[in-house]
């Protein structure tokens, strides 16, 4: 579950794909509708999708936020940040315990390199998904990646002691070699991104490095013989 937005993640940001303000004029598409004051009208339309949900989920609104939260996923992994948001904001609106759709708008803030409510989000969701592999390392190269972007040395080891924690109870777990290795790039720690690369590609199956990535790590360092 939720193991390929990561890689599109970080082309995102490598290659500038993704608009810093492609959410700032529409509450639907801020996280929480931005715990911002709706209008009359916005009241309303809440007021009718909760009476239609209710009626075709027989008032069961954990069981809706589910479903809307992993749509919300669907959509991210597409690439499509704006119906995915829409989709995280009304499972959270479902039911504001859904730790799955907090952690997909922490995702999409991590994608806008919006690290200071991407992580505050994360710490939400984490005391709702529990230790969870795929959480788990998905938080950690947001950790790696915004203590590169502010040069603090408490989240880099936030994020390394979580990549560390995964390895040591699932070795196997390949999405969390891929961002371990991502994060030791970004980390200028060339020598110890390889290493984690060799782990990674011996073990079969996707999700492999983009060969982008790859290659910005070659040119950083040569692949170690």
């Amino acid at each position: 579950m939720h193991t390929s937005h990561a890689i599109l993640i970080i082309l995102a940001l490598a290659f500038g794909t993704v608009s810093s303000d492609a959410y700032s004029q529409d509450i639907n598409l801020l996280p929480k509708y931005g715990l911002l004051p709706k209008t009359e009208a916005q009241k309303e339309a809440d007021t009718k999708f909760l009476a239609s949900i209710d009626e075709i989920y027989k008032g069961n609104r954990k069981k809706a936020a589910k479903e809307f939260s992993a749509r919300g996923w669907q959509y991210l992994m597409e690439g499509n940040f704006t119906d995915a948001m829409r989709r995280f904001n009304q499972a959270w609106m479902l039911d504001n315990a859904n730790g799955t759709a907090l952690w997909g708008m922490a995702a999409i803030q991590a994608a806008e390199e919006k690290f200071d409510e991407s992580l505050k989000l994360f710490a939400e969701a984490e005391a709702i998904v529990g230790e969870d592999y795929n959480f788990t390392t998905d938080y950690a190269k947001t950790l790696a990646m915004a203590g590169t972007q502010k040069k603090d040395d408490k989240l880099l080891k936030d994020a390394f002691a979580r990549f560390e924690r995964v390895y040591k109870k699932a070795p196997k777990h390949k999405m969390n070699l891929l961002n371990w290795a991502i994060a030791f790039y970004f980390a200028d720690n060339y020598a110890e991104a390889w290493k984690k690369v060799k782990l990674a590609e011996a073990i079969p199956g996707d999700p492999e490095f983009a060969p982008e990535f790859l290659d910005m790590l070659q040119r950083k360092m040569p692949r170690p013989r």
